[in-house]
């Protein structure tokens, strides 16, 4: 079982349902940021939540709204320096 199976219908799409929780949504965008090559499950994962983020943002009272836009334009991952050792 995968983390990302309570997100997932009995088809193995997304469920619908996460569309109505903006902060459960944004919190799978932010994750699936940090997806490699062949990680499907997480690609999946970011277009869902970027269609769906992007289609909602103009309908979200602040400050949800300033951090769905914030999210959009630099998500976590391409905040952070690379470590190198």
């Amino acid at each position: 079982m995968g983390i990302f199976d309570k997100f997932k219908d009995e088809k193995g799409g997304f469920k619908e349902d996460l569309i109505t929780n903006v902060k459960g949504m944004l919190g799978v965008y932010e994750v699936a940021h940090l997806w490699v090559h062949g990680e499907d499950i997480l690609e999946e994962a970011l277009a869902f939540t970027t269609t769906h983020l992007k289609a909602m943002v103009e309908s979200l009272r602040y400050p949800l709204a300033e951090q769905v836009s914030q999210a959009m334009e630099r998500p976590i991952r391409k905040g952070l320096e690379r470590i190198s050792r």
